[in-house]
């Protein structure tokens, strides 16, 4: 009884410690290496089950299910041996001769145990119950532990060996691998002396806990720390994207949208035309008088600041529409919202504004508006066609004027 409980604890540490790992069944999730040591994980587990019951069974001399037991047990812990030198291997990312035969050494003692059990069910060589259910030990049993202990041993020189060649943190966790080998191979030799006392669980006990600390928990620490690097530097792309964005769709000279803006704006509003999602837009087509002979006669610095100053009164009266600059002096406001809504109170103010302006000699624009109808245009283009004819009327009026 007293035998179990060590093994009941050790079972729930490694359930408690290792639950994340042990309850993912989407094996994509998982690295090769860490689907390894899951599956020694598992081996762990039915080793301290058949551990625990050996103890009950034991203990009350049951002896034909104790026998049944005791068989499952060895093979489960060279099972566990067999899938630690897997593990080992696949972590260590060696593929040399020494590897090779590492496995299939480890892969051949298992096959060996497995038939050696096999024969104990007719000649007693491994272990046997007495008459009265006393459990003895027979030579197969201390060859079979030291053949273990020499495999953890060669492991753990070999995992240490590699350690040098590599840089922190991995050096640290190739480390930590290799000492669990080395506290198993401690713990075999006691197993082998005392085969009463649970020493080869109190290895696995401590080696995956130290396992879980210093590698497992190593590694989440380095993922999380490169996936906050990534996030870093997508953050910064995300910034440099939206300013080269920003440029690449903001007019140089006036600060607002430029052609590049307006065609991909407009290709959303085409779309959503033709899907029948948009039903209310309107459309300002502005075109500067005289900028040509301000070029010519002043200078094209002057010309600039004419140019400013227009789309500067253009933004202005239709502020809540985004405004582009589409040519040289030619200007479009797609109205929404509440310049849509007061499309014609703002457009008969901006015509009085320039009219006025024009008597003074200052800013000339001239404007044309058009608006979607519905169940006519099939296209935004033939709202701003109509706009166009409508601006270029305006501007000869002007001119007359």
């Amino acid at each position: 009884m007293y035998y179990s409980s060590f093994g009941i604890l050790a079972l729930l540490i490694l359930l408690i410690t290792n639950y994340d790992i042990l309850k993912k069944s989407n094996k994509n999730t998982l690295s090769s290496p860490a689907i390894l040591y899951r599956q020694f994980l598992f081996s762990v587990m039915a080793y301290y089950i058949t551990d625990i019951l050996w103890g009950f069974l034991a203990s009350f001399k049951i002896k034909t299910f104790a026998y049944i037991d005791t068989q499952i047990y060895f093979a489960v812990m060279v099972l566990s041996v067999f899938l630690w030198g897997r593990y080992v291997i696949a972590y260590l990312e060696e593929k040399n001769l020494f590897t090779r035969i590492l496995y299939y050494t480890s892969l051949t003692i298992f096959i060996l145990v497995l038939v050696v059990l096999v024969i104990n069910l007719f000649i007693p060589i491994v272990f046997y119950f007495d008459e009265e259910g006393n459990y003895h030990t027979s030579p197969a049993r201390y060859i079979n532990l030291t053949v273990q202990l020499l495999l953890f041993f060669i492991m753990t020189v070999y995992t240490i060996y590699i350690s040098t060649k590599r840089d922190r943190p991995v050096k640290s966790r190739y480390r930590t691998i290799g000492l669990f080998g080395l506290a198993m191979t401690i713990f075999i030799a006691l197993q082998a002396m005392y085969p009463f006392l649970p020493f080869y669980a109190m290895g696995f006990m401590l080696g995956t806990c130290l396992l879980h600390t210093f590698v497992l928990e190593d590694e989440k620490e380095e993922h999380r720390r490169l996936l906050e690097e990534l996030i870093q530097k997508g953050n910064l792309q995300e910034k440099e994207l939206g300013a080269a964005r920003h440029m690449a769709y903001t007019d140089s000279l006036t600060g607002i949208k430029n052609k590049a803006a307006y065609i991909e704006d407009i290709s959303i509003i085409e779309q959503k035309i033709n899907e029948g999602k948009l039903d209310k837009i309107g459309v300002v087509v502005f075109d500067l008088n005289s900028l040509k002979k301000i070029n010519d006669t002043k200078g094209h610095d002057v010309g600039d600041e004419y140019i400013k100053a227009a789309c500067h009164i253009i933004c202005e009266r239709f502020k809540h529409s985004p405004v582009y600059r589409i040519g040289g002096d030619e200007f479009v406001a797609i109205l929404e919202g509440e310049d849509y809504e007061n499309r014609r109170q703002l457009l008969e103010e901006f015509s009085k504004m320039v009219d006025e302006e024009k008597k003074h000699d200052g800013l000339v624009i001239a404007s044309g508006s058009s608006t979607l109808h519905r169940n006519k245009d099939k296209s935004y283009m033939r709202v701003f066609e109509r706009a166009d004819r409508q601006m270029y009327k305006r501007k000869k009026l002007l001119k007359e004027k």
